[in-house]
């Protein structure tokens, strides 16, 4: 809990990083990456997707009470039901607004512009070493 009551947000998001867009370039398969980030930017958390199953990153990177942000993706359906109901979870529809009409506070906007300044940096520093991809997201992270 913040120091006002209220649980800390934590936005949550997946993105594809280094695949071609709009068919430009050569193509490139890419790697899909999970992230989060704490309001505030006190944590941000980032992994390259395995097959894991979501609801473990989850509990291995979010602290219990936390309230976490999404957008509508199938797989983010059940975060709230999680080893007994230990999140709260909200969801903005990207298809229909990008943040919530009724309630300003859910969206995904810090989480978005974490994946812009993230992927900018890493292709500038780095290139797109595939070998070298996980040690490139730690680095950002750290």
């Amino acid at each position: 809990m913040a120091d006002n009551g209220k649980a800390i947000v934590v936005e949550i998001d997946e993105s594809k990083y280094f695949h071609r867009k709009y068919h430009r370039e050569q193509w490139r398969e890419g790697h899909w990456v999970f992230g989060g980030i704490e309001r505030g930017w006190e944590n941000v958390f980032l992994w390259k997707c395995r097959i894991a199953p979501l609801e473990q990153h989850i509990q291995d990177y979010i602290l219990p009470g936390r309230h976490i942000v999404s957008e509508g993706w199938l797989a983010y359906a059940n975060i709230d039901a999680i080893r007994g109901e230990i999140y709260t979870h909200s969801v903005v529809v990207h298809q229909t607004h990008f943040v919530d009409l009724n309630d300003s506070e859910i969206h995904t906007q810090n989480i978005e512009n974490m994946w812009m300044w993230a992927k900018r940096k890493i292709k500038r520093q780095f290139g797109t070493s595939r070998k070298l991809f996980p040690s490139y997201l730690h680095e950002f992270v750290f």
